[in-house]
């Protein structure tokens, strides 16, 4: 016999506001800690790591749109 398979029910996940807080949150933040280096690399080494400009304000976005996804 052919029976249908029960549907998993669906976990409710965080509402819009609040992820798109969160979201916000982990980006600001993850730039946080890339300024942070790269301030504390030119405070040691006494130069500028001119390679990791670029990076560190594209990373927060990735970071940050990778944690919008775990919802998705």
């Amino acid at each position: 016999m052919n029976t249908p398979s029960p549907e998993k029910p669906r976990r409710k996940g965080p509402s819009k506001r609040t992820l798109n807080v969160l979201t916000a949150l982990v980006g600001v933040g993850t730039l946080a800690a890339g300024i942070g280096w790269l301030v504390y690399s030119w405070k040691t080494d006494l130069e500028v790591p001119y390679f990791a400009i670029p990076l560190v304000l594209c990373v927060p976005v990735i970071v940050a749109v990778a944690f919008r996804n775990c919802w998705d």
